[in-house]
């Protein structure tokens, strides 16, 4: 991806043992943050990018003000690193 190197990206180091973990965690922390003080988050647990992806995404259903959101995967050094990103977009109504 060509405008990677334009993204703020947040790094997390931690890791869950479960999604409900991994929820509570994004949810109180990285879900706050993207789109004001980060652009992208990346994770070695697919747990957290899962679910910062499904409340982000969530979040596209229930308001007005609206992310354009996207997800990759990247092997890096032998290590599978998921990333989260957003780009910022006021949708117009047709």
């Amino acid at each position: 991806m060509d405008h990677e190197e334009s993204i703020t990206w947040f790094d997390e180091h931690k890791e869950f043992e479960t999604i409900r973990e991994a929820h509570e965690w994004v949810y109180s922390e990285a879900y706050n943050e993207i789109g004001y003080n980060y652009d992208g988050y990346r994770s070695k647990d697919p747990k957290l990018a899962y679910a910062l992806l499904f409340e982000l995404i969530r979040s596209n259903t229930i308001h007005e003000y609206r992310h354009d959101v996207y997800c990759d995967d990247e092997l890096i050094d032998g290590t599978m690193i998921y990333k989260v990103w957003v780009n910022n977009k006021r949708y117009v109504s047709k």
